[in-house]
């Protein structure tokens, strides 16, 4: 009541100054952050069209400032060397791998989820449908990720920090499965997940797809992996 009662404190001219100030520093560095995240694409762009061409190995720096259109001095602010780009990649490779995996844990059917994420990675990782390159650059990049992990130890820890979290995310879900009892795996479940990985990344290094087998024509065969290798103890699989 007391409050009611009180004149209210005239907002002084440094508050509407401070506050002004505020929203011009958020602006900037909102745009600043916007236009760094904007180079960064369009490198990542280029140095993806160059990697598709050439290889990790075959592409240099001038030839990803080349087809980026940027000077060596404009690129090298936003990525001090070629392995900084490829490391970024193979992030962004196993992150969207990741992304597909959490679909795993909401489902109460291990089975259809494992063919239906088995499905949905081959399609994310062999099919290009907004990036740089041909129908199948995906796939092509994966395998130089892949490559490029058996002689480069920091791309190396990058895949396996992504790895990690994928194989746990597979783990957990094939483990609350068999903690329902829908499943009897044929071996240890760290093996199991590590076999289904594998196949996984083998069918997608095939790529499939650029032979012209619709992504769907694989989905009996990860179902049939899935059967034989989880072993579940219903008849309606």
């Amino acid at each position: 009541m007391v409050d009611q009662m009180l004149p209210k404190q005239a907002r002084s001219a440094s508050d509407d100054d401070a506050e002004g100030s505020h929203c011009f520093v958020a602006k900037l560095f909102g745009k600043r952050a916007r236009n760094r995240e904007a180079q960064e694409e369009r490198i990542l762009n280029a140095a993806m069209s160059c990697f598709i061409r050439s290889g990790f190995r075959g592409a240099s720096m001038n030839d990803i400032c080349s087809e980026a259109g940027m000077s060596p001095g404009a690129l090298y602010r936003y990525f001090p060397s070629k392995e900084a780009i490829i490391e970024t990649i193979a992030a962004m490779h196993r992150q969207q791998s990741n992304e597909i995996l959490d679909r795993l844990l909401q489902s109460n059917n291990i089975i259809d989820a494992i063919t239906q994420v088995g499905t949905d990675h081959v399609r994310k990782m062999s099919l290009n449908d907004s990036g740089p390159g041909p129908a199948d650059s995906s796939a092509r990049l994966f395998v130089e990720v892949r490559a490029e992990a058996m002689r480069n130890e920091t791309v190396a820890a990058t895949c396996e920090l992504h790895e990690g979290m994928m194989r746990e995310k597979l783990h957990a879900a094939l483990e609350a499965a068999k903690a329902r009892g829908e499943i009897d795996p044929i071996a240890d479940m760290d093996l199991v997940v590590a076999s289904l990985a594998a196949m996984g990344e083998g069918i997608i290094m095939r790529n499939f797809p650029a032979q012209g087998l619709p992504v769907e024509a694989l989905e009996p065969v990860f179902r049939a992996l899935a059967v034989a290798m989880l072993r579940p103890t219903s008849s309606k699989i």
